[in-house]
């Protein structure tokens, strides 16, 4: 299983920097189908098969890959957080409101530029210092 592998993260990093301009200039359509991609790229690091573009990315930029690994975390993080949030608003207070409230949060585009730039200082120094 390579779900927690360098193969994820880039693979997250990746539909991270393809989806925040998407989600800003309002392109749903496409954000949908990049998001269909890349559940579908998570599914087949689940069964141990890397997609081919993947692996030849990761071999030809390894310095891109390794800011695209600390950034990879992040998409990871608000689909379990979006799903957590919603299953709480529903089963355990039974609110709408806090539904509707952990949907904004989570499809806020600043948040996930907020938590870039942070694993991007970090990966920045660790790199530099290391």
């Amino acid at each position: 299983m390579k779900l927690w592998s360098k193969e994820a993260l880039v693979l997250g990093g990746i539909y991270g920097v393809l989806e925040t301009p998407l989600s800003f200039l309002g392109l749903e359509n496409a954000s949908c189908i990049l998001f269909l991609l890349f559940i579908l790229g998570m599914f087949m690091l689940c069964f141990n098969k890397t997609p081919k573009f993947l692996s030849n990315f990761i071999s030809n930029r390894p310095k891109t890959s390794y800011y695209l690994c600390a950034i990879g975390w992040i998409p990871y993080f608000i689909f379990v957080a979006f799903i957590m949030l919603i299953g709480s608003g529903y089963i355990i207070n039974y609110s709408d409101k806090t539904v509707e409230y952990s949907m904004n949060i989570m499809y806020y585009p600043y948040t996930t530029i907020y938590l870039a730039i942070t694993s991007l200082i970090i990966a920045f120094v660790r790199k530099r210092f290391s």
